[in-house]
């Protein structure tokens, strides 16, 4: 008997986290800085805040990632890209597709594991052909690609410059460049390069604080979708019954427990707020593991806490653009992770505190 797997409907799905590298499974087990990848690099908000449309009119660079931002959302279309990370090379595809059925999306890793990421309305669950498993979740964080798709704009102009350069061509395609500049030293900037004609996303460079490029996103080839293309079935591939099942809700369930209140923070970076929070019981150590979300509408980082079961280390580590900072708090251990300097997570744990 094959094992019963969730039907896909048009579309909806919220959250997964990176494959490899890219995109992985949705749900905190352990905390092993060798694998999380699943530190939102960006994230994708809420609504435009009314209170900000003017301001967004108002800089021509603002209105590109908006017009962006929309595209990438409300237009139907197909392409591949790499990704170039921690000195790695990935290739994906990606089918995106927007309808009177709302959206529907495929990621397909398309070198080495043939690992697979499916959203609709409902799921957004990665399959994982090597270990056999099917990852199913409805999280509302949205960290399951590397492609920057924003949509509070007005808010990231505190904290970041946004300017306008002549743009070049990507994939064949010209484009206009958006330089997104940090204010301070707690995040990172990116480069942007937009469909000069129809505001899809074709490279993006990701930048740290000595201005050196630590991630690539770049298009080989996308295009937009007609109404006939549209009508392609994003389904579940066919998977024997030697795949397990791993699903995180059912129905409006989510399968989260209660979060924990009594952790506190006495000192966030500068224009961080927190996305969400969950907490869950590790199936490795029968540990609960509480994570908590913060962002500043571009940048992002997670916090997570568990009790201490074995000799951790503590400090400092990285892996690319993403940096981490670990300490022991009361025998819990608290670490902070995200594609952000290092100030900014160390900084973060420090913060933390038990509340009596």
């Amino acid at each position: 008997m094959k094992p019963d797997f969730p039907e896909f409907e048009p579309l909806d799905g919220n959250h997964a986290t990176k494959i490899g590298g890219i995109i992985s499974g949705s749900s905190v087990t352990s905390i092993d800085l060798s694998r999380i990848r699943e530190t939102p690099k960006f994230l994708f908000l809420s609504l435009v805040l009314l209170a900000g449309i003017t301001q967004v009119s108002a800089n021509p660079a603002m209105e590109w990632i908006e017009k962006m931002s929309d595209s990438m959302r409300n237009l139907s279309y197909q392409g591949e890209f790499v990704y170039l990370h921690e000195n790695q090379l990935e290739s994906m595809s990606i089918l995106h597709i927007k309808d009177e059925f709302g959206e529907r999306e495929r990621l397909l890793s398309l070198n080495d594991e043939a690992r697979e990421v499916i959203r609709d309305n409902k799921n957004l669950t990665c399959i994982w052909p090597a270990s056999r498993k099917v990852v199913v979740d409805n999280v509302r964080q949205k960290n399951y690609s590397p492609l920057f798709v924003p949509e509070d704009i007005a808010r990231l102009s505190k904290y970041y410059n946004m300017n306008l350069a002549d743009g070049d061509r990507v994939a064949g395609q010209d484009s206009i460049i958006v330089h997104i500049k940090p204010k301070d030293q707690l995040r990172y900037g990116l480069k942007l390069w937009i469909n000069s004609s129809n505001g899809l996303l074709l490279k993006s460079n990701l930048i740290n604080e000595l201005h050196e490029v630590v991630e690539v996103v770049m298009f080989t080839n996308l295009k937009e979708l007609n109404k006939i293309d549209r009508m392609q079935l994003i389904t579940m591939p066919e998977l024997d019954d030697s795949f397990s099942l791993i699903q995180y809700h059912s129905g409006d369930a989510s399968g989260n427990l209660e979060v924990d209140m009594t952790w506190r923070f006495s000192n966030l970076p500068d224009g961080f707020w927190q996305e969400s929070a969950v907490k869950r019981r590790s199936a490795e150590t029968d540990q609960f593991i509480q994570q908590m979300i913060y962002t500043d509408g571009l940048a992002s980082l997670s916090v997570f806490i568990e009790k201490q079961t074995l000799q951790a280390a503590q400090g400092e580590t990285s892996m690319g653009a993403v940096n981490g900072f670990i300490r022991i708090l009361n025998n819990y251990s608290v670490t902070a992770i995200g594609a952000v300097p290092a100030l900014t997570v160390r900084r973060m744990a420090e913060s933390v505190y038990l509340q009596p």
